[in-house]
């Protein structure tokens, strides 16, 4: 399943386990986003996570950058 540009798919590891993957041709996982989830739920909830930080992060940057 795709969501929000990262592929959510079974891991080979086991049953019920899933792994998240770019949606894209290559680029590289966050280190937050490796490893292995025990639900769609909980990585889909990993991605948020990060694409909040990430957002914050920059918006930071901009406001330090436009205060000279």
């Amino acid at each position: 399943m795709e969501y929000k540009g990262y592929l959510i798919t079974p891991a080979s590891t086991g049953a019920k386990c899933y792994s998240i993957a770019t949606a894209g041709r290559g680029g590289k996982i966050p280190d937050v986003m490796q490893g292995v989830f025990t639900s769609t739920g909980v990585a889909m909830q990993t991605v948020d996570i990060y694409l909040e930080g990430k957002e914050k992060k920059v918006k930071t940057d901009a406001e330090e950058t436009s205060k000279g």
